[in-house]
């Protein structure tokens, strides 16, 4: 059996933008469908038994109802995005608290509500920051395992900014604010220490923060 499925989407490069999205989506499998883009239109064939093209269907039509709202954002229209729609268009998990702990530090409104992320922050910035953070976060975890998730939240934050997560770590031990057992558990709220870090500067070489300084 084959359908087809038409999704209106402004101009080839966005198509084809969207047609990456709706691959990648959860229920749609990339082996059972086909795409062509014809101008401002995607046009979709979905193979498979009814059922399966009829699940099929309903998820594109979920993924399609998930881009137009990213379409919307990206273009300023709209000051929020669900967490998950997020996730889906960098291809990485979402790390929310540290997302917006670093959009503040930016001096952007930024919170969590019902899930979404609403913040004044340049769309573009919040797409590139969710992904550095989810692959500093990866990094610390893999370097860190035995380190609490506060831990590693701030030094996956600092690492985003340009810090040295090692020269880090050392200043926060010998300060006492890292109690080292079994694990490494960080003594005080990661937030409060990510401002007072920045401010002290530690491991801040070649950081974004001393960048922004000398503008």
């Amino acid at each position: 059996m084959e359908v087809r499925v038409r999704f209106r989407c402004f101009n080839q490069a966005i198509c084809g933008e969207l047609a990456e999205f709706i691959s990648r989506y959860r229920g749609v499998r990339s082996s059972q469908i086909a795409y062509e883009v014809r101008g401002d239109v995607l046009e979709v064939s979905i193979f498979g038994s009814p059922n399966e093209v009829v699940n099929t269907k309903k998820a594109m039509k979920r993924a399609y109802d998930e881009w137009r709202r990213f379409v919307e954002f990206r273009s300023g229209k709209l000051g929020e995005l669900d967490v998950g729609t997020l996730s889906r268009i960098t291809g990485r998990p979402v790390v929310p608290e540290v997302l917006v702990a670093l959009l503040r530090s930016r001096g952007y409104s930024a919170e969590l509500s019902g899930g979404e992320l609403v913040t004044n922050a340049p769309p573009d910035l919040v797409v590139d920051l969710s992904s550095d953070v989810s692959l500093k976060l990866e990094e610390v975890s893999r370097e860190y395992p035995k380190a609490s998730r506060s831990l590693k939240y701030l030094l996956a934050a600092l690492s985003v900014l340009g810090y040295g997560v090692e020269e880090v770590l050392q200043y926060l031990k010998q300060r006492g604010l890292v109690e080292e057992n079994r694990r490494l558990k960080l003594l005080r709220n990661w937030c409060d220490l990510l401002a007072a870090l920045r401010t002290v500067g530690v491991g801040a070489s070649g950081s974004e923060d001393r960048d922004q300084e000398g503008r």
